[in-house]
């Protein structure tokens, strides 16, 4: 009998010191997680981050890009961009009003070039001149007609290099919100922590808190 008992402890003694080797693994990697972990972290702590992480966004990334097209400035206020979202709403307001302001200047060169034009048309026929190629030389030789027509072509090229400037802020100012939307979902910036070791010595970390899959 007592061999028997003996052979049993010997097959049971390894199941048991498995058992304690592998609780003393679990607490020692428990009491160097706790070591590691930075000063005044748990893990409540650590599920409310990840709480705030996983809450979803107040305006999309689609959502802010819309509102940026629609309304210059609206998408960056919406996330809560307020000075980007003026920055944007003067610079295509001012491209706004200077479209309107070379439009206006547009119409009345065209309009003093059309009133030469019929100016000299008029005295043209008064002096007898009918001949298409005669009146479009006279016409072309004009000096005050030649300056307005310079100025046309010239308020023309202006116009299409601000409808140009408009296109490209308007997309730009979307695709700053869109992308502002998407690093929304980093609460914090890097931080960068020093935590001294020794008389000389010192471990620099960095944290990072990720955002949740989109």
């Amino acid at each position: 009998m007592d061999r028997v008992a003996m052979s049993r402890n010997v097959w049971a003694r390894p199941r048991w010191s498995g058992a304690y080797v592998a609780v003393a693994l679990l607490s020692g990697a428990a009491s160097v997680s706790a070591q590691n972990a930075p000063a005044g972290s748990d893990v409540p702590a650590a599920a409310a981050v990840r709480q705030a992480l996983q809450e979803p966004l107040a305006v999309s990334p689609g959502g802010a890009f819309l509102r940026a097209v629609l309304v210059p400035g609206w998408g960056h206020v919406a996330i809560g961009s307020h000075t980007r979202g003026g920055f944007y709403f003067a610079l295509e307001a001012a491209t706004a009003y200077a479209f309107l302001r070379t439009r206006a200047r547009l119409s009345e060169a065209r309009e003093r070039a059309d009133l030469r034009e019929s100016v000299l048309r008029a005295r043209l026929t008064t002096e007898g001149v009918t001949e298409p190629e005669d009146i479009e030389a006279a016409l072309d030789g004009d000096e005050t007609l030649s300056g307005f027509r310079d100025l046309v072509e010239s308020r023309e090229g202006q116009n299409e290099d601000l409808v140009a400037w408009g296109i490209f802020l308007l997309f730009l100012s979307g695709a700053d919100a869109y992308v502002s939307a998407h690093l929304g979902r980093f609460p914090e910036p890097i931080q960068v922590q020093v935590t001294p070791v020794g008389s000389d010595r010192a471990e620099v970390g960095l944290r990072v808190r990720m955002p949740r899959p989109f």
